[in-house]
Protein backbone atom coordinates (compact mmCIF):
# COMPACT_ATOMS: atom_id res chain seq x y z
CA UNK A 1 0.00 0.00 0.00
CA UNK A 2 1.48 3.48 -0.59
CA UNK A 3 2.36 5.57 1.98
CA UNK A 4 -0.09 8.11 1.22
CA UNK A 5 -3.02 5.76 1.29
CA UNK A 6 -5.50 6.39 3.77
CA UNK A 7 -5.55 4.16 7.32
CA UNK A 8 -8.07 1.27 7.14
CA UNK A 9 -10.75 0.98 10.11
CA UNK A 10 -12.99 -2.20 9.60
CA UNK A 11 -16.13 -1.33 11.19
CA UNK A 12 -17.99 -4.96 12.76
CA UNK A 13 -21.92 -3.38 13.96
CA UNK A 14 -25.29 -5.01 13.48
CA UNK A 15 -27.32 -1.77 13.67
CA UNK A 16 -27.43 -0.15 9.95
CA UNK A 17 -27.64 3.41 11.65
CA UNK A 18 -25.15 3.38 14.02
CA UNK A 19 -22.66 1.54 11.68
CA UNK A 20 -23.52 4.73 8.60
CA UNK A 21 -22.76 7.24 11.26
CA UNK A 22 -19.47 5.68 12.49
CA UNK A 23 -17.93 4.95 8.80
CA UNK A 24 -19.35 8.76 8.09
CA UNK A 25 -17.45 10.04 10.79
CA UNK A 26 -14.27 8.04 10.66
CA UNK A 27 -14.52 9.09 6.60
CA UNK A 28 -14.48 12.57 7.80
CA UNK A 29 -11.20 12.39 9.76
CA UNK A 30 -9.71 10.27 6.54
CA UNK A 31 -10.11 6.55 7.44
CA UNK A 32 -11.31 4.35 4.89
CA UNK A 33 -13.58 2.27 6.10
CA UNK A 34 -14.83 -1.36 5.74
CA UNK A 35 -18.08 -2.61 6.79
CA UNK A 36 -19.51 -5.85 8.27
CA UNK A 37 -22.93 -6.81 10.03
CA UNK A 38 -21.61 -10.11 12.06
CA UNK A 39 -19.06 -12.32 12.99
CA UNK A 40 -18.92 -14.44 9.40
CA UNK A 41 -19.14 -11.18 6.93
CA UNK A 42 -15.67 -9.83 9.35
CA UNK A 43 -13.99 -13.11 8.94
CA UNK A 44 -14.72 -13.04 5.34
CA UNK A 45 -13.23 -9.19 5.09
CA UNK A 46 -10.08 -10.03 7.26
CA UNK A 47 -9.17 -12.77 4.55
CA UNK A 48 -9.02 -9.49 2.30
CA UNK A 49 -6.48 -8.68 4.08
CA UNK A 50 -5.95 -7.04 7.92
CA UNK A 51 -7.00 -3.67 8.52
CA UNK A 52 -5.21 -1.14 10.11
CA UNK A 53 -7.32 -1.08 13.07
CA UNK A 54 -11.00 -2.60 13.79
CA UNK A 55 -14.07 -1.36 15.95
CA UNK A 56 -16.14 -4.08 17.33
CA UNK A 57 -19.54 -4.52 18.87
CA UNK A 58 -19.55 -6.74 21.50
CA UNK A 59 -22.99 -8.12 20.59
CA UNK A 60 -23.61 -9.31 17.17
CA UNK A 61 -26.42 -11.11 15.55
CA UNK A 62 -24.16 -14.26 14.77
CA UNK A 63 -22.12 -14.60 17.35
CA UNK A 64 -19.88 -12.92 19.79
CA UNK A 65 -17.47 -9.91 18.97
CA UNK A 66 -15.07 -11.56 20.95
CA UNK A 67 -15.31 -14.37 18.70
CA UNK A 68 -14.06 -12.07 16.26
CA UNK A 69 -11.12 -10.65 18.21
CA UNK A 70 -9.82 -14.13 18.91
CA UNK A 71 -9.74 -14.97 15.18
CA UNK A 72 -8.34 -11.64 13.87
CA UNK A 73 -5.36 -12.50 16.60
CA UNK A 74 -4.63 -15.46 15.17
CA UNK A 75 -4.51 -14.43 11.43
CA UNK A 76 -0.81 -13.79 10.03
CA UNK A 77 0.09 -9.70 11.59
CA UNK A 78 -2.74 -10.18 13.82
CA UNK A 79 -0.78 -9.95 16.97
CA UNK A 80 -0.88 -6.57 16.74
CA UNK A 81 -4.14 -5.55 15.12
CA UNK A 82 -5.66 -2.67 17.25
CA UNK A 83 -9.04 -3.81 18.16
CA UNK A 84 -11.44 -1.74 19.80
CA UNK A 85 -14.72 -3.17 21.54
CA UNK A 86 -17.83 -1.70 21.49
CA UNK A 87 -20.24 -2.25 24.73
CA UNK A 88 -22.96 -1.07 26.55
CA UNK A 89 -22.34 -2.87 29.38
CA UNK A 90 -18.75 -1.40 30.35
CA UNK A 91 -18.57 -3.70 33.66
CA UNK A 92 -15.72 -5.58 35.41
CA UNK A 93 -16.61 -8.98 34.10
CA UNK A 94 -17.46 -7.96 30.35
CA UNK A 95 -14.02 -5.56 30.13
CA UNK A 96 -12.08 -8.74 31.63
CA UNK A 97 -13.53 -11.22 28.71
CA UNK A 98 -12.79 -8.49 26.07
CA UNK A 99 -8.81 -7.87 26.99
CA UNK A 100 -8.68 -12.07 27.57
CA UNK A 101 -10.35 -12.72 23.72
CA UNK A 102 -7.61 -10.01 22.65
CA UNK A 103 -9.63 -6.51 22.62
CA UNK A 104 -6.53 -4.04 22.86
CA UNK A 105 -9.40 -1.28 24.55
CA UNK A 106 -13.12 -0.62 24.83
CA UNK A 107 -15.35 1.42 24.46
CA UNK A 108 -19.00 2.13 25.89
CA UNK A 109 -21.48 2.68 24.13
CA UNK A 110 -23.71 5.02 23.67
CA UNK A 111 -20.32 6.33 21.45
CA UNK A 112 -18.18 9.56 22.80
CA UNK A 113 -16.77 10.37 19.29
CA UNK A 114 -14.59 13.17 20.35
CA UNK A 115 -13.10 10.07 22.92
CA UNK A 116 -13.51 7.48 19.93
CA UNK A 117 -11.07 9.92 17.35
CA UNK A 118 -8.28 10.17 20.24
CA UNK A 119 -8.31 6.30 21.16
CA UNK A 120 -8.14 5.22 17.99
CA UNK A 121 -5.54 7.08 16.50
CA UNK A 122 -3.98 6.26 19.91
CA UNK A 123 -3.88 2.53 19.22
CA UNK A 124 -3.12 2.66 15.69
CA UNK A 125 -0.01 4.77 16.73
CA UNK A 126 1.27 2.62 19.26
CA UNK A 127 0.75 -0.67 16.98
CA UNK A 128 2.79 1.25 14.09
CA UNK A 129 5.29 2.25 16.72
CA UNK A 130 5.59 -1.36 18.06
CA UNK A 131 5.59 -2.68 14.58
CA UNK A 132 8.71 -0.42 13.96
CA UNK A 133 10.45 -1.75 16.84
CA UNK A 134 10.15 -5.30 16.29
CA UNK A 135 11.43 -4.40 12.84
CA UNK A 136 14.45 -2.74 14.28
CA UNK A 137 14.75 -5.70 16.59
CA UNK A 138 14.99 -8.15 14.16
CA UNK A 139 17.63 -5.84 12.22
CA UNK A 140 19.88 -5.71 15.33
CA UNK A 141 19.38 -9.69 15.99
CA UNK A 142 20.52 -10.12 12.34
CA UNK A 143 23.70 -7.91 12.47
CA UNK A 144 24.27 -9.63 15.81
CA UNK A 145 24.01 -13.08 14.48
CA UNK A 146 27.06 -12.29 12.27
CA UNK A 147 29.26 -10.86 14.74
CA UNK A 148 32.43 -13.05 15.67
CA UNK A 149 32.09 -11.64 18.78
CA UNK A 150 30.15 -12.99 21.91
CA UNK A 151 27.38 -11.11 23.32
CA UNK A 152 25.89 -10.90 26.56
CA UNK A 153 23.22 -8.58 27.81
CA UNK A 154 23.81 -8.58 31.88
CA UNK A 155 22.14 -6.68 34.76
CA UNK A 156 24.80 -5.05 37.29
CA UNK A 157 24.14 -7.86 39.52
CA UNK A 158 25.85 -10.36 37.26
CA UNK A 159 22.46 -12.18 35.95
CA UNK A 160 22.28 -12.76 32.45
CA UNK A 161 19.62 -11.75 30.30
CA UNK A 162 20.70 -12.30 26.67
CA UNK A 163 23.97 -14.77 25.40
CA UNK A 164 25.45 -15.34 22.07
CA UNK A 165 28.51 -17.19 22.19
CA UNK A 166 31.23 -16.61 19.28
CA UNK A 167 32.13 -18.78 16.80
CA UNK A 168 35.57 -18.90 18.83
CA UNK A 169 34.02 -20.16 22.31
CA UNK A 170 35.13 -23.02 23.53
CA UNK A 171 32.63 -26.29 22.93
CA UNK A 172 31.15 -26.35 26.49
CA UNK A 173 30.49 -22.71 26.56
CA UNK A 174 28.67 -23.10 22.99
CA UNK A 175 26.39 -25.59 24.47
CA UNK A 176 24.98 -23.53 26.97
CA UNK A 177 21.41 -23.11 27.04
CA UNK A 178 20.39 -19.69 28.66
CA UNK A 179 18.08 -20.30 31.86
CA UNK A 180 16.50 -17.32 33.94
CA UNK A 181 18.94 -17.29 36.85
CA UNK A 182 21.96 -18.11 34.86
CA UNK A 183 24.90 -15.80 36.23
CA UNK A 184 28.51 -14.72 34.70
CA UNK A 185 29.88 -17.00 37.21
CA UNK A 186 27.84 -19.88 35.37
CA UNK A 187 30.14 -18.56 31.62
CA UNK A 188 33.57 -17.12 33.02
CA UNK A 189 35.73 -17.95 35.36
CA UNK A 190 36.21 -15.69 38.47
CA UNK A 191 39.42 -13.84 36.68
CA UNK A 192 37.12 -12.74 34.16
CA UNK A 193 33.88 -12.13 35.99
CA UNK A 194 35.74 -9.80 38.69
CA UNK A 195 36.82 -6.72 35.81
CA UNK A 196 33.67 -7.40 33.98
CA UNK A 197 31.43 -6.90 37.20
CA UNK A 198 33.73 -3.57 38.22
CA UNK A 199 33.02 -2.27 34.51
CA UNK A 200 29.41 -2.83 34.54
CA UNK A 201 29.07 -0.64 37.55
CA UNK A 202 29.80 2.56 35.90
CA UNK A 203 27.60 4.34 33.14
CA UNK A 204 29.88 4.93 30.23
CA UNK A 205 30.89 3.17 27.44
CA UNK A 206 34.48 1.99 27.63
CA UNK A 207 36.37 -0.80 25.93
CA UNK A 208 39.44 -3.16 28.89
CA UNK A 209 41.20 -6.18 28.08
CA UNK A 210 41.38 -9.28 30.08
CA UNK A 211 43.40 -12.76 30.15
CA UNK A 212 41.49 -15.78 31.77
CA UNK A 213 42.24 -19.19 31.00
CA UNK A 214 40.11 -20.75 28.04
CA UNK A 215 40.01 -24.61 26.79
CA UNK A 216 43.22 -25.37 29.26
CA UNK A 217 45.29 -22.32 28.12
CA UNK A 218 45.38 -18.77 29.17
CA UNK A 219 44.21 -16.12 26.24
CA UNK A 220 43.59 -12.51 25.88
CA UNK A 221 39.82 -10.81 25.67
CA UNK A 222 38.29 -7.40 25.01
CA UNK A 223 35.36 -6.29 26.21
CA UNK A 224 33.58 -3.68 24.97
CA UNK A 225 30.89 -2.37 27.86
CA UNK A 226 27.71 -0.46 26.72
CA UNK A 227 25.23 0.71 28.87
CA UNK A 228 21.57 -0.37 27.67
CA UNK A 229 18.95 1.37 30.04
CA UNK A 230 18.69 1.49 33.45
CA UNK A 231 20.73 -1.28 35.22
CA UNK A 232 21.63 -3.22 32.41
CA UNK A 233 24.82 -3.58 29.82
CA UNK A 234 25.41 -5.61 26.45
CA UNK A 235 28.71 -6.71 26.58
CA UNK A 236 30.72 -7.52 23.65
CA UNK A 237 33.89 -9.79 24.16
CA UNK A 238 36.35 -10.97 21.28
CA UNK A 239 38.66 -13.00 21.62
CA UNK A 240 42.34 -10.99 20.87
CA UNK A 241 44.89 -13.40 21.67
CA UNK A 242 46.54 -13.50 18.18
CA UNK A 243 46.46 -9.83 17.96
CA UNK A 244 47.99 -9.58 21.41
CA UNK A 245 50.86 -12.08 20.63
CA UNK A 246 51.62 -9.90 17.19
CA UNK A 247 51.60 -6.73 18.75
CA UNK A 248 54.06 -8.01 21.76
CA UNK A 249 56.20 -9.78 19.18
CA UNK A 250 56.22 -6.30 17.05
CA UNK A 251 56.86 -4.17 20.55
CA UNK A 252 59.91 -6.97 21.10
CA UNK A 253 61.46 -6.26 17.74
CA UNK A 254 61.37 -2.85 18.16
CA UNK A 255 62.32 -2.16 21.62
CA UNK A 256 65.12 -3.85 20.35
CA UNK A 257 66.11 -2.21 16.88
CA UNK A 258 65.59 1.11 18.90
CA UNK A 259 67.64 0.04 21.70
CA UNK A 260 70.69 -1.32 19.69
CA UNK A 261 70.96 1.72 16.82
CA UNK A 262 71.57 4.27 19.43
CA UNK A 263 75.14 2.95 19.60
CA UNK A 264 75.79 3.15 16.61
CA UNK A 265 74.16 6.47 16.33
CA UNK A 266 76.45 8.43 18.66
CA UNK A 267 79.19 6.95 16.66
CA UNK A 268 78.09 8.64 13.92
CA UNK A 269 77.78 12.11 16.00
CA UNK A 270 80.85 11.67 16.66
CA UNK A 271 82.59 11.38 13.76
CA UNK A 272 80.47 14.42 12.09
CA UNK A 273 81.75 16.42 14.82
CA UNK A 274 85.57 15.48 14.05
CA UNK A 275 84.65 16.20 10.53
CA UNK A 276 83.38 19.66 10.67
CA UNK A 277 85.98 20.41 13.28
CA UNK A 278 89.23 19.60 10.97
CA UNK A 279 87.59 20.09 7.28
CA UNK A 280 84.38 21.96 6.66
CA UNK A 281 85.63 25.07 7.73
CA UNK A 282 87.77 24.80 4.22
CA UNK A 283 85.50 23.04 2.49
CA UNK A 284 81.82 24.59 1.52
CA UNK A 285 80.22 21.50 -0.03
CA UNK A 286 81.31 19.65 2.85
CA UNK A 287 79.64 21.80 5.17
CA UNK A 288 76.47 21.04 3.63
CA UNK A 289 76.90 17.27 3.35
CA UNK A 290 77.93 17.49 7.16
CA UNK A 291 74.31 19.59 7.53
CA UNK A 292 72.30 17.08 5.67
CA UNK A 293 73.61 14.27 7.63
CA UNK A 294 72.70 15.99 10.60
CA UNK A 295 69.08 16.26 9.50
CA UNK A 296 69.25 12.68 8.56
CA UNK A 297 70.23 11.41 12.07
CA UNK A 298 68.43 14.10 14.13
CA UNK A 299 65.59 11.80 12.49
CA UNK A 300 66.77 8.44 13.23
CA UNK A 301 67.94 9.54 16.63
CA UNK A 302 64.37 10.81 17.35
CA UNK A 303 62.58 7.55 15.87
CA UNK A 304 64.75 5.59 18.23
CA UNK A 305 63.78 7.59 20.86
CA UNK A 306 59.90 7.47 20.14
CA UNK A 307 60.01 3.72 20.11
CA UNK A 308 61.62 3.17 23.25
CA UNK A 309 59.23 5.81 24.61
CA UNK A 310 56.21 3.79 23.22
CA UNK A 311 57.44 0.64 24.52
CA UNK A 312 58.16 1.47 27.83
CA UNK A 313 54.42 3.07 27.93
CA UNK A 314 52.87 -0.18 26.47
CA UNK A 315 54.91 -2.23 28.67
CA UNK A 316 54.49 -0.46 32.60
CA UNK A 317 52.26 2.57 31.66
CA UNK A 318 53.95 6.51 31.12
CA UNK A 319 55.80 7.16 34.00
CA UNK A 320 55.07 11.76 34.72
CA UNK A 321 57.83 12.81 36.69
CA UNK A 322 55.38 15.49 38.63
CA UNK A 323 56.03 18.80 39.39
CA UNK A 324 54.69 22.39 38.89
CA UNK A 325 53.82 23.53 35.60
CA UNK A 326 53.46 26.71 34.68
CA UNK A 327 51.69 26.80 31.12
CA UNK A 328 51.81 30.49 29.77
CA UNK A 329 55.48 29.48 29.61
CA UNK A 330 55.33 26.20 28.60
CA UNK A 331 53.56 27.04 25.44
CA UNK A 332 55.78 30.29 24.84
CA UNK A 333 58.83 27.89 24.97
CA UNK A 334 56.98 25.36 22.36
CA UNK A 335 56.30 28.34 20.01
CA UNK A 336 59.53 30.10 20.11
CA UNK A 337 60.78 26.24 18.75
CA UNK A 338 58.34 26.95 15.54
CA UNK A 339 58.65 30.34 14.83
CA UNK A 340 61.14 30.58 12.89
CA UNK A 341 59.40 27.84 10.42
CA UNK A 342 56.15 29.50 10.41
CA UNK A 343 58.31 32.78 9.20
CA UNK A 344 59.91 31.31 6.24
CA UNK A 345 57.18 30.05 5.06
CA UNK A 346 55.03 33.22 5.39
CA UNK A 347 52.41 31.48 7.99
CA UNK A 348 50.87 33.54 10.38
CA UNK A 349 50.59 32.73 14.05
CA UNK A 350 47.93 33.78 16.35
CA UNK A 351 48.59 33.73 20.17
CA UNK A 352 45.64 34.12 22.73
CA UNK A 353 47.33 32.68 26.39
CA UNK A 354 45.84 34.64 28.89
CA UNK A 355 48.31 35.26 31.35
CA UNK A 356 46.31 34.02 34.41
CA UNK A 357 46.16 30.89 32.99
CA UNK A 358 47.06 28.80 36.46
CA UNK A 359 50.04 26.56 37.09
CA UNK A 360 48.84 22.80 37.86
CA UNK A 361 50.89 19.54 38.61
CA UNK A 362 52.28 18.07 35.62
CA UNK A 363 55.59 16.16 33.76
CA UNK A 364 56.32 19.54 32.19
CA UNK A 365 58.91 17.65 29.78
CA UNK A 366 57.00 15.39 28.52
CA UNK A 367 53.93 18.25 28.30
CA UNK A 368 56.28 20.03 26.03
CA UNK A 369 57.13 17.35 23.91
CA UNK A 370 53.15 16.87 23.35
CA UNK A 371 52.44 20.39 22.68
CA UNK A 372 55.78 20.86 20.39
CA UNK A 373 54.62 17.42 18.13
CA UNK A 374 51.21 19.30 17.52
CA UNK A 375 52.78 22.93 16.51
CA UNK A 376 54.99 21.04 14.29
CA UNK A 377 52.55 19.11 12.57
CA UNK A 378 50.44 22.72 12.44
CA UNK A 379 53.24 23.80 10.07
CA UNK A 380 54.39 20.68 8.53
CA UNK A 381 50.35 20.49 7.15
CA UNK A 382 49.77 23.94 6.33
CA UNK A 383 50.76 25.75 3.11
CA UNK A 384 52.63 29.15 2.29
CA UNK A 385 50.58 32.15 3.35
CA UNK A 386 48.44 29.89 6.20
CA UNK A 387 47.68 30.83 9.74
CA UNK A 388 47.91 28.88 12.52
CA UNK A 389 45.76 30.14 16.16
CA UNK A 390 47.31 29.13 19.54
CA UNK A 391 44.54 29.64 21.83
CA UNK A 392 44.29 28.45 25.96
CA UNK A 393 41.71 29.14 28.74
CA UNK A 394 40.18 27.68 31.99
CA UNK A 395 36.99 25.65 32.72
CA UNK A 396 35.81 24.57 35.92
CA UNK A 397 38.84 22.39 36.94
CA UNK A 398 40.29 21.85 33.67
CA UNK A 399 42.54 24.07 31.09
CA UNK A 400 41.76 23.93 27.48
CA UNK A 401 44.12 24.34 24.71
CA UNK A 402 43.56 24.30 20.84
CA UNK A 403 45.93 24.70 18.02
CA UNK A 404 44.03 25.11 14.95
CA UNK A 405 45.69 25.34 11.61
CA UNK A 406 44.50 26.20 7.97
CA UNK A 407 46.34 22.84 6.90
CA UNK A 408 45.08 20.31 4.25
CA UNK A 409 42.92 18.73 6.93
CA UNK A 410 42.35 15.52 7.83
CA UNK A 411 40.22 12.57 5.97
CA UNK A 412 37.14 10.94 8.29
CA UNK A 413 38.58 7.90 7.93
CA UNK A 414 42.05 8.28 9.02
CA UNK A 415 40.96 10.58 12.18
CA UNK A 416 39.19 7.19 13.34
CA UNK A 417 42.70 6.28 13.89
CA UNK A 418 45.25 8.97 13.94
CA UNK A 419 45.98 8.07 17.54
CA UNK A 420 47.12 4.53 16.72
CA UNK A 421 50.76 3.87 16.01
CA UNK A 422 52.52 3.87 12.55
CA UNK A 423 48.95 5.15 11.14
CA UNK A 424 49.95 8.07 8.58
CA UNK A 425 48.08 10.51 6.89
CA UNK A 426 48.43 12.93 4.09
CA UNK A 427 50.90 12.83 1.05
CA UNK A 428 54.21 11.23 1.20
CA UNK A 429 56.92 13.60 0.79
CA UNK A 430 55.33 14.86 4.56
CA UNK A 431 54.73 11.83 6.37
CA UNK A 432 57.10 10.68 9.26
CA UNK A 433 56.86 7.26 11.15
CA UNK A 434 53.28 7.93 12.38
CA UNK A 435 54.42 7.87 16.32
CA UNK A 436 53.66 11.44 16.99
CA UNK A 437 50.18 11.66 17.62
CA UNK A 438 50.20 8.14 19.51
CA UNK A 439 52.97 9.97 22.00
CA UNK A 440 50.92 13.22 22.30
CA UNK A 441 47.74 10.86 23.24
CA UNK A 442 49.31 8.62 25.37
CA UNK A 443 51.14 11.99 27.38
CA UNK A 444 47.28 13.48 27.11
CA UNK A 445 46.39 10.72 28.70
CA UNK A 446 48.33 9.64 31.56
CA UNK A 447 47.80 13.42 32.70
CA UNK A 448 44.32 12.21 33.29
CA UNK A 449 43.47 14.66 29.99
CA UNK A 450 41.85 14.21 26.82
CA UNK A 451 42.37 14.75 23.35
CA UNK A 452 40.18 15.62 20.34
CA UNK A 453 40.08 16.81 16.86
CA UNK A 454 37.66 18.44 14.46
CA UNK A 455 39.08 18.40 10.82
CA UNK A 456 37.42 19.34 7.22
CA UNK A 457 39.92 18.31 4.57
CA UNK A 458 40.89 21.07 2.53
CA UNK A 459 39.82 23.93 5.58
CA UNK A 460 42.27 23.23 8.36
CA UNK A 461 42.26 21.18 11.82
CA UNK A 462 41.51 22.06 15.05
CA UNK A 463 43.63 20.18 18.21
CA UNK A 464 41.98 20.53 21.36
CA UNK A 465 43.76 19.33 24.65
CA UNK A 466 42.34 19.42 27.83
CA UNK A 467 44.07 19.15 31.14
CA UNK A 468 42.91 18.46 34.92
CA UNK A 469 44.21 21.42 37.22
CA UNK A 470 44.72 18.82 40.14
CA UNK A 471 46.09 15.95 38.82
CA UNK A 472 45.39 12.49 41.20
Amino acid sequence: MPPDSPLIVLVVEDDALQRQLLARFLEQQGYCVWSAVGVAEAFVRGQQGLPDAMLVDAMLPDGSGLEVCRQMRLRPGGARLPILLMTAYDIEPVIDGAFAAGATDFIAKPINLKLLDHRLRYLIRAAQNAAELQAREMQYRMLIDVLPDMVIRVRSDGRILYFKPSERCPLEMAELALTPDMQLADIFPTEAVVPLLKALQKQDQQVFEYRAPCTGTWRDFEARIIPDGAGAFVALIRDVTERKATERLREDFTAMVAHDIRSPLTSVQIALDVLEQHDACANEDLQDLIALARQGLSKVTQLAGDLLELFRSNQAGMTLLKGVVFPIVLLRRCLDEITLQAQNKGITLNVELPEDLPPFVGDAPKLERAFSNLLSNAVKFTPEGGCISVCGATDGEWITVSIADTGCGIPPEFQAVMFEPYCQGGSRDDLGFGLGLAIVKRIVTAHRGRISVESVVGQGTTFTVRLPLQLS
